[in-house]
């Protein structure tokens, strides 16, 4: 389906068997280097995968996240992914680099401009340094909502150049952001500084966003994300990720389901309940596949 509307004129498609959407477009070379900055930023840390997967998985069943091009109001998942780099920022100690600290280690092999911008940064992350934070990742997903359910964001520019949020209007000087279209939320993209990303957000849904992440943060304290409940219930982050709000005490709002894409040949459930024991490659297969949420996406122990 072609979005010839969109910032950066692109084709959606979805791949039938896995259910996995994209994106294809043309002479993107900021798009690449956003990516490679990405990826930069999970190999730097081990918490920052898991950290980016629950923030988005949290955002979308709470309805907070969806597809700019689109044209609809919410936020999309690299808004979402830069708000989480953001946070991890601004810890103490930070768990990850600002932009401008990147910049600077980078070699002269790691040097690039595209359309005006500096877009220079390490491709090694082995020239970054260690982060001294120790947090755990459950730790720092409620701090993320503490810190956000509270953030001004109609009064405040989010740069994760400078990893700190700036006040509006940005300083002048055009690397600073000259030209950024401001809102009720705004998001600096971290090298093409007149980009704000969350620009599509209205004021209603940054309005909810907070609300929800005040919501979420509530219920990071409560006996309920931390303790098994009693009477069966959901709870921890099983509760987090349901649907709904998210207050303590609160019942289910509705069925957790992440779907597995499976062989068709395989014969899927029914087959599986013919055979004794249910021990059929497609048996196996399932397994492996909550194994590796429950292992590499969660980091619990298998």
């Amino acid at each position: 389906r072609a979005v010839p509307a969109a910032r950066r004129p692109v084709v959606k498609f979805c791949h039938k068997q896995s259910g996995l959407a994209g994106d294809v477009s043309v002479d993107n070379r900021l798009a690449l280097l956003n990516t490679r900055f990405l990826r930069l930023c999970a190999e730097a840390d081990e918490r920052v995968r898991p950290l980016v997967y629950a923030v988005r998985l949290w955002a979308k069943q709470q309805g907070l996240a969806g597809n700019p091009s689109g044209g609809g109001p919410l936020l999309n998942n690299y808004a979402l992914t830069l708000l989480v780099l953001f946070f991890l920022q601004t810890r103490s100690p930070p768990v990850l680099p600002t932009v401008a600290r990147l910049r600077d280690l980078a070699g002269d092999e790691d040097r690039a401009t595209v359309g005006g911008w500096d877009c220079s940064f390490p491709r090694d992350v082995a020239l970054l340094e260690p982060s001294a934070n120790t947090e755990s990742p459950c730790s720092l997903l409620a701090e993320f909502f503490h810190v956000f359910g509270d953030f001004d964001f109609p009064g405040r520019v989010i740069s994760l150049r400078e990893g700190r949020a700036l006040p509006l209007p940005p300083p002048a000087a055009p690397e600073a952001g000259e030209g950024l279209k401001l809102g009720p939320l705004n998001l600096q993209d971290p090298f093409e500084l007149s980009h704000n990303v969350a620009a599509n957000v209205n004021e209603k849904t940054a309005s909810r966003f907070g609300r929800c992440c005040r919501d979420a943060a509530k219920y990071c304290r409560s006996l309920q994300y931390r303790r098994k409940s009693s009477k069966g219930r959901a709870w921890g982050l099983t509760r987090l990720f349901q649907p709904g709000a998210v207050e303590p005490g609160a019942t289910s709002a509705g069925a957790f389901l992440i779907s597995i894409p499976l062989d068709a040949d395989a014969g899927g459930p029914r087959q599986l309940c013919r055979q004794p024991g249910g021990r059929s490659p497609w048996f196996w297969e399932v397994c492996a596949a909550i194994a590796f949420v429950l292992r590499d996406v969660l980091k619990c122990s298998c």
